[in-house]
């Protein structure tokens, strides 16, 4: 695969990582600080959009397999849903703050619900063109490395949008041009990722008449030993990251007092993770995969811990520099993890005869949401649990506390736990060396 095209599919990670992590990063906070909503009822927002979206994934990932065009049927759905996914993302930030809580839930549900569709119905086939594009494992790895990149910058991006809102006098208001420009830049890259795949797949005539998509079929590929290990981890690991990304608005205005902190912690730590991700690439292609996550998660929660315990107001400088450190060991949790999935598509089609790409993305992607809805949840109920009321200027000392927790030790906990649950994943480098022999044998 040519460079040019690696980089220009890459470039539409820039986009929908910029749109991922604002909702990751912000959603929770705008609906409990900005609109009122108490924290469990917010939850339950992320709670169910986050659900949908896991459901929508396989679904999705089922009807690209299926579908038959000219224009490649994972390329069809990224151009043709660059727009819409922009539109849906402007509408979650547009919703009145003077309504009545009830009618807010209700808009924030709703919205939450399009927005998690138009997000699948682009990103599963956005990642399932990885399997599609090399059959190189060292190659593959490269093509992550390069959309981690990409999003490690939306990610700065993305992380603006505190210092963006807090500009403004009226948040509300602030919101609405961060959404707007965010909306429009998103349908570009998304545009651009499309063309650079262009001719990459394989071509066949436009099916006419309905496509069935034998849902039995699917659910029995989920439950190989390796798929379910694989989908455990990236549960856990996104109860991890969900909860980091939410809580960190709310770390940096009660325990830094100092809300601008959050973008330049994040830029910092993405920055960071970005500039090592070649290094950690070196160091995928000389020891195992599975083991240097285990040692970067586990220092991760240690760092993690060490900051949520350690900052107090004022503290920014020790902050920033706990944000670097992190971003050095979790670098590889960026690059890594994304690695597996193309090589579970080979191992099974190897051993079943029949090829899944988009259903295995889809089936990561579904449980990988299922765990932001979790993170959602569990930090709408554990802030809520400890008083924390977004509509008060100071918190009582229990809610701080939760903060702190929050950021802290929920994360690393789910971190550690998820690296332990990889340790069983038995598809190695010289595994798939050996699928990949057996398949050159009988192509």
């Amino acid at each position: 695969m040519k460079v040019t095209r690696k980089i220009g599919y890459s470039f539409g990670d820039f986009g929908i990582s910029i749109s991922y992590f604002i909702v990751g990063f912000f959603f929770l906070y705008y609906l409990t600080d900005i609109l009122g909503i108490t924290p469990w009822l917010a939850g339950t927002v992320v709670f169910i959009g986050k659900v949908w979206e896991g459901i929508a994934n396989p679904l999705i990932g089922a009807f690209n397999d299926r579908v038959k065009s000219t224009f490649g049927a994972k390329r069809l759905f990224i151009l043709f849903g660059a727009v819409p996914f922009a539109i849906s993302f402007i509408l979650l930030w547009l919703i009145p703050a003077s309504l009545d809580e009830g009618i807010k839930y209700v808009l924030a549900v709703v919205s939450m619900l399009i927005y998690s569709t138009a997000y699948a119905f682009v990103s599963v086939p956005y990642m399932a063109v990885v399997p599609v594009a090399t059959k190189d494992y060292d190659e593959r790895t490269q093509i992550i490395g390069i959309r981690a990149v990409f999003s490690t910058m939306g990610i700065i991006l993305g992380g603006s949008v505190a210092l963006l809102v807090s500009s403004f006098t009226d948040e509300a208001l602030g919101l609405k041009y961060m959404a707007a420009g965010f909306g429009v830049f998103t349908a570009i890259t998304l545009v651009v990722a499309a063309n650079s795949i262009k001719g990459l797949e394989q071509v066949s005539a436009t099916v006419t008449g309905p496509i069935k998509i034998n849902l039995s079929q699917y659910w029995g590929l989920v439950k190989e030993k390796y798929v379910v290990i694989l989908l455990v981890f990236k549960y856990l690991g996104a109860i991890a990251t969900g909860c980091l990304m939410a809580s960190i608005p709310y770390f940096a205005k009660y325990i830094l007092v100092d809300t601008g902190s959050s973008t330049y912690g994040v830029a910092i730590y993405t920055i960071t993770a970005a500039l090592l991700i070649p290094v950690w690439y070196k160091l995928t292609r000389r020891f195992d995969k599975r083991r240097l996550l285990l040692i970067a998660n586990t220092l991760g929660a240690v760092v993690l811990l060490g900051v949520g315990l350690l900052v107090q107001e004022g503290s920014t400088l020790l902050f920033f520099a706990g944000c670097g450190l992190l971003g050095v060991i979790m670098s590889a949790y960026l690059l890594i993890p994304y690695s597996f999935v193309p090589d579970l598509v080979d191992y099974y089609a190897h051993k079943n005869g029949v090829r899944h790409e988009a259903v295995y993305f889809g089936s990561w992607m579904t449980i990988h949401q299922i765990g932001i809805a979790t993170s959602g949840l569990l930090l709408g109920f554990f802030l809520g649990t400890f008083g924390y009321d977004g509509t008060l200027e100071v918190q009582t000392p229990e809610a701080i506390v939760a903060v702190r927790l929050a950021f802290g030790l929920i994360p690393g906990v789910f971190l550690v736990l998820a690296a332990v649950v990889l340790q069983k994943y038995g598809i190695t480098r010289k595994v798939y060396q050996d699928v990949q022999a057996g398949l050159k044998h009988h192509a």
